[in-house]
């Protein structure tokens, strides 16, 4: 496939990841605790049998009002692996539910002028993943948290997150073949591999057999990221404005939205110019979803989008229902679909 061609000012991109690099573990919303640190513990294990070294921050251990710590110590936090020279890659255990309040205890200023690094996550992770990939123009990774590589073995689309960190210019990932329909019972066995049961399936709404697209991916936790419309962290017009040759491509996952939450919270971002020049979108699967009365997932996607008139590919392997492809916040990508199929082609240029 021949190369897209940049237009604008081109993402800053952290140095591919090596063997030997330090992995810096912090809480940046919910801390671990319980029958939980088991799976930490064998995720920092098997981190370092893949050869990273690993620095756990002091507050990951901690968790008391969906947090581990305040605001300020958890900024604290992650603002001391950000400067650690020997860290090339962060991430939390898990998401959770209050990151946005570290957010103003961040001095963003100073993380443009340090040396780049890779943060990798999801669900409220991406909360802290768009503001620096829109505010500071930073390339981050929609991927696992450390408590994945806490399963053994570890699924084979968990280390491909670290493969492609390891990348440098190219990424080309296709759709996985089955995923997790719902999360077992851990009691017990709390690091048992995915349970892989159901077929995995990527649907094209109203759009043929076939689509293909390209543009600027950004995105992440649909319930987190509108949270942050109207405030400081979330400059979404300069970032479209920089690409607005090159377009984007939007991806979302969610957890515990209906169809309605996900309807108000497209039709508020699209009111607000979030998805000018859009030229696809890509859903996960949603977890804790439920239709609102005869208002259903299809309805949620179609009636806020539909006047964009372009691809919404939907149910892809993204978010909560393990396993997930990792998307590079920034990566310029080429999307091709067709039946049921489809694989993404991202370049870090």
């Amino acid at each position: 496939m021949e190369n897209l061609k940049v237009k604008w000012e081109a993402p800053i991109y952290p140095e591919p990841l090596q063997k030997g690099d330090y992995i810096g573990i912090t809480a940046t919303s919910c801390g671990v605790q319980g029958i939980f640190l088991k799976r930490l513990d064998n995720s920092i294990k098997q981190l370092r049998d893949l050869g990273y070294e690993c620095i756990e921050t002091p507050s990951v251990r901690n968790n008391y009002k969906l947090t581990s710590g305040s605001s300020e110590v958890r900024a604290k936090e992650f603002l001391s692996l950000y400067r650690d020279e020997r860290v090339k890659l962060i991430i939390p255990p898990w998401g959770g539910e209050l990151l946005m309040d570290m957010l103003p205890h961040i001095d963003f200023e100073e993380i443009k002028n340090l040396p780049p690094k890779w943060v990798m996550g999801f669900s409220d992770t991406s909360t802290l993943l768009f503001t620096l990939a829109v505010k500071c123009n930073i390339a981050t990774a929609h991927g696992p948290n450390a408590m994945d590589f806490g399963t053994t073995p570890i699924d084979e689309s968990v280390l491909n997150a670290l493969n492609l960190l390891s990348s440098s210019g190219e990424i080309k990932q296709s759709n996985l073949e089955y995923f997790q329909k719902e999360w077992p019972d851990i009691e017990g066995n709390e690091i048992r591999p995915y349970n892989l049961s159901e077929k995995v399936q990527w649907k094209l709404l109203n759009s043929g057999e076939s689509c293909s697209f390209q543009g600027r991916l950004i995105g992440g936790n649909l319930d987190v990221i509108c949270k942050l419309i109207g405030t400081p962290f979330a400059p979404v017009e300069a970032f479209i404005n920089n690409y607005r040759e090159d377009g984007f491509i939007w991806y979302f996952e969610s957890c515990n939205m209906d169809s309605t939450d996900i309807y108000r919270t497209l039709w508020q971002m699209n009111l607000n110019g979030w998805f000018i020049n859009c030229r696809g979108f890509i859903f996960g699967r949603a977890e804790g979803y439920e239709d609102a009365g005869d208002f259903n997932f299809v309805d949620s996607l179609m009636y806020p989008l539909a006047d964009l008139k372009v691809p919404i590919i939907y149910d892809a392997d993204l978010g909560h229902l393990p396993p997930q492809l990792t998307f590079i916040n920034g990566a310029l990508a080429s999307v091709r679909y067709e039946s049921g199929k489809c694989s993404i082609f991202q370049q870090l240029i």
